[in-house]
């Protein structure tokens, strides 16, 4: 096993620095809704908080974790390659019988209703798989 070869995009700099976006996009935000809340939607701003908090907390959980090589070989690849194909499949049985719920009028979706659902589904079931996969050993 070798250890994955550092770059920028991996290194503790480039964390601290997304780390310090993530809080720019959040007063960016906050001062938008505060200073201009009656010339403009709240749209934009509301979208600069959220991903500004999704920065702060991925970056912020990173650099609190610390600096790791991570380990990497053939069977955690293919782990990884095969819990996403099955998460894949499943998203598309999902969409599937969405259609089949939509056109039979059974259920009929909005699109940000679809767009959460379907965002949280393959997120979940591809981490929820390759956790499967790895405690099972090695795939076939």
């Amino acid at each position: 096993m070798t250890a994955q070869k550092r770059s920028l995009f991996k290194s503790r700099a480039w964390v601290a620095i997304m780390f310090a976006i993530g809080i720019s996009m959040i007063v960016i935000g906050m001062a938008e809704m505060v200073f201009l809340s009656g010339t403009s939607s709240p749209n934009l701003a509301s979208a600069f908080i959220s991903a500004g908090f999704v920065l702060t907390i991925l970056s912020g959980l990173r650099l609190w974790k610390g600096e790791k090589d991570y380990m990497q070989d053939e069977r955690t690849k293919k782990i990884g390659a095969y819990g996403l194909s099955w998460s894949w499949f499943l998203t598309f049985l999902v969409l599937f019988g969405v259609f089949w719920a939509d056109y039979l009028h059974l259920w009929s979706p909005g699109a940000q209703t679809l767009s959460v659902l379907l965002i949280l589904l393959m997120g979940i079931s591809a981490r929820g798989f390759q956790l499967y996969l790895f405690r099972k050993g090695d795939v076939e």
